[in-house]
């Protein structure tokens, strides 16, 4: 009876080899309703194991249409071609992490994507689907020939932003080995990149022998309920004794993420380059107000200052201070405030000033003063999260701790006396297509500490002056992926750093906050010639 009565139902539904239906009755939709009402009556209440059985059978005799794969083809090319239309877009009104991180992954990832397509070519010639025969599939095949030749350009722009940051890099005193090694992949480094590996695996083959080797706790917070802050250690084991150290503040908008997902290829570069990497967590929006992350970063920098050289064996008194988007903002206030002591409640006495900041897409006016965010979205949603889950005081109530909040605010002509003696050298990176934090709020900033330095007629420490990396084609968060152009900006940054640590490593801890600029730059400049007399 099932049977006969799924004849019935999808009789005429055959399609021949060209994709052409053959006698397809126009009220098959119907007959195929009438079946399953015939069924169920047959069936009974106490049958419906044999119902579901026979609706299955109907719903695959539908599924083994040839109409379907054609429809979905088109469907997936177009869906193909709005994602990358989209990826080359800056100026998205209202981005959200799943939204950027769409975006994000065409541009960094456009290999991968490239083989996927090879696959569907390969899948549809294999099953002799006749997706062609018929408009809908000749255009989903013209589209997707749109999307591979739009990825393969994507794919050499990737490759090609080594140029652009090679240049850069070398119009600053860093030796032309280094600069010249940006960009260039191991065979390693090439297998990790295109191969679809699990990032662990890919990372084992790139950098091998860097590992996490501790998690520690650095500090206990809370009132009435107290939480271990915990940091993980990452470390090659050629590493030599008394190495530098690079502390590392994870982003996640203030309110997510932890110390487990930073950007990865960055962390293990660094770490391969000699330095030993601390990556820690800090307390989250909206449990807590800002200043809270900021004060569990200097915290952390407590925690490095007492215990580094005997738990890791890495030198207590040379910690570069690193962070990307929200850890991008928490590391340039690092740098710009360790004369702050009401940052450092109970531990007042500790130096938590640093050598160096690596501020990698930051964030750096939470009042948006120069419109970089209102130029994008005229309803002012970033100031209004920060005020609301951030800040959690209006801007109108607290403008002087929304100022402090913010690195712009700190250099101001009226701050310069609340500012460190000598504000340390800074390597920011940013990607000109980030939707999520604007490349214009790392543009000002860079602009704006360059009027500070000649207000203030700072000599760069060691000769270090600070560098501004322009990524072109990069996103939010490019740099978590491994892509030739993460790649090649940690390389960057790990240039950046060892020319920073072979300029300053002789330069006692305490120059950077009690000595006068000149005697720093006389003690720069011995420590500049000793390098050089060295190499």
């Amino acid at each position: 009876m099932e049977s006969h009565h799924l004849h019935t139902a999808t009789q005429g539904l055959s399609v021949d080899n060209f994709g052409r239906r053959e006698g397809i009755r126009r009220d098959w939709p119907k007959n195929i309703m009438v079946s399953v009402w015939r069924q169920t009556d047959i069936a009974g209440s106490d049958d419906r194991a044999s119902v579901s059985g026979g609706a299955m059978k109907i719903i695959k005799a539908v599924v083994q249409r040839k109409l379907p794969p054609r429809w979905g083809y088109l469907t997936l090319m177009v869906s193909m071609l709005y994602l990358l239309r989209r990826a080359r877009i800056k100026d998205i009104p209202r981005e959200n992490v799943l939204s950027f991180f769409a975006a994000m992954l065409p541009t960094e990832l456009s290999h991968n994507m490239l083989a996927i397509n090879f696959a569907i070519i390969y899948k549809l010639h294999k099953s002799k689907q006749p997706v062609l025969s018929e408009w809908v599939g000749s255009i989903g095949a013209l589209l997707q020939c749109i999307v591979m030749a739009r990825l393969a350009k994507i794919y050499r722009d990737n490759i090609s932003s080594k140029h652009l940051i090679r240049d850069t890099m070398h119009a600053f005193d860093i030796s032309s080995d280094s600069v010249q090694s940006i960009g260039k992949l191991s065979w390693k480094q090439w297998f990790a990149v295109l191969l679809p590996v699990p990032q662990p695996l890919g990372l084992a083959m790139a950098f091998p022998g860097v590992s996490k080797i501790q998690t520690v706790t650095f500090a206990h917070v809370g009132k009435n309920k107290t939480t271990a802050l915990l940091m993980d250690v990452y470390k090659h084991p050629n590493t030599p004794s008394n190495a530098p150290i690079v502390l590392y503040i994870h982003g996640g908008a203030w309110v997510m993420s932890t110390r487990e997902t930073p950007p990865l290829p960055c962390i293990y570069q660094i770490a391969a380059s000699g330095w030993v990497v601390c990556v820690f967590d800090y307390q989250k929006s909206p449990k807590i107000a800002f200043p809270e992350q900021l004060v569990d970063a200097k915290r952390a920098m407590a925690f490095l200052r007492r215990n580094a050289r005997k738990k890791f064996d890495a030198n207590p008194d040379y910690i570069v201070v690193a962070g990307e988007s929200a850890g991008g903002h928490l590391a340039s206030l690092m740098a710009l405030t360790p004369a702050d002591k009401s940052l450092q409640p109970g531990f007042e006495e500790v130096d938590t000033s640093v050598r160096g900041c690596i501020d990698t897409y930051g964030v750096h006016d939470f009042k948006d003063r120069h419109g970089v965010y209102f130029y994008k979205d005229k309803d002012h949603i970033f100031v209004r999260f920060i005020e609301l889950l951030v800040m959690q005081k209006k801007m109108s109530d607290a403008d002087e701790d929304w100022e402090k909040a913010s690195p712009v605010g700190w250099l101001r002509e009226e701050k310069s006396s609340d500012l460190p003696a000598v504000i340390p050298p800074f390597l920011i990176s940013h990607g000109t297509l980030d939707t999520l934090v604007p490349f214009g709020s790392s543009q000002v900033f860079f602009e704006q500490l360059q009027l500070y330095r000649q207000r203030a007629q700072q000599t760069p420490v060691g000769g270090v002056c600070d560098i501004f990396l322009k990524i072109p084609g990069a996103h939010h968060a490019f740099n978590y992926v491994m892509s030739p152009r993460a790649i090649a900006h940690g390389q960057a940054v790990a240039a950046f750093l060892n020319n920073l640590y072979a300029k300053t490593k002789d330069i006692p801890l305490h120059c950077a906050s009690e000595l006068a600029t000149a005697q720093i730059a006389e003690l720069a400049a011995a420590a500049t010639t000793t390098a050089t007399a060295r190499l």
